[in-house]
């Protein structure tokens, strides 16, 4: 019994660090990742580079986000985007018709984010949230692409 409280006490501790403020060793700002699909196929499996960006449905997303990439110093390289288009059946029958597909594409950004030069300790007004762009946009266009938009808010990434 008294290995337990250890136990639940490092995996909180793990916990919470996957929710701190998006920085690298670096100290270079990360983006956090939202996934908008433009599609009539959902993506159970997203990820951009080596993190995992999340599940989008078929026409969704833009309501939650995931933390996300590293900072990073050169935005003129591209980043690698893997996902898995989710297998489609018949709702009579439940035979499959369309199977899954893994994808994946080398995606340019469209430039550098803006970023806001303030640590969280620093007084932040409303201005300075709505210019700070925190999150990085993964847009399904169609089945065959995917780009990216940088957005000051989760849901900004869907008018994006």
């Amino acid at each position: 019994m008294k290995i337990w409280k250890p136990a639940l006490g490092a995996l909180a501790a793990l916990s919470l660090s996957s929710c701190a403020t998006p920085f690298d060793s670096g100290n270079e700002p990360g983006q956090m990742l939202v996934p908008v699909n433009h599609t009539h196929r959902y993506a159970p499996n997203i990820f951009v580079e080596d993190a995992w960006a999340g599940n989008v449905d078929a026409h969704g997303g833009g309501g939650g986000a995931t933390c996300c990439i590293a900072g990073r110093k050169d935005w003129s390289k591209p980043a690698l985007v893997q996902w898995r288009w989710g297998a489609e059946d018949d709702p009579a029958t439940g035979k499959i018709t369309v199977a899954g597909e893994d994808r994946s594409a080398l995606v340019p950004f469209p430039r550098a984010p803006h970023r806001i030069n303030k640590s969280i300790k620093d007084d932040w007004s409303r201005e300075d949230f709505l210019a700070d762009e925190i999150y990085l946009c993964v847009i399904f266009r169609t089945v065959d692409t995917v780009e990216f938009a940088f957005s000051s808010t989760r849901s900004g990434c869907t008018t994006k």
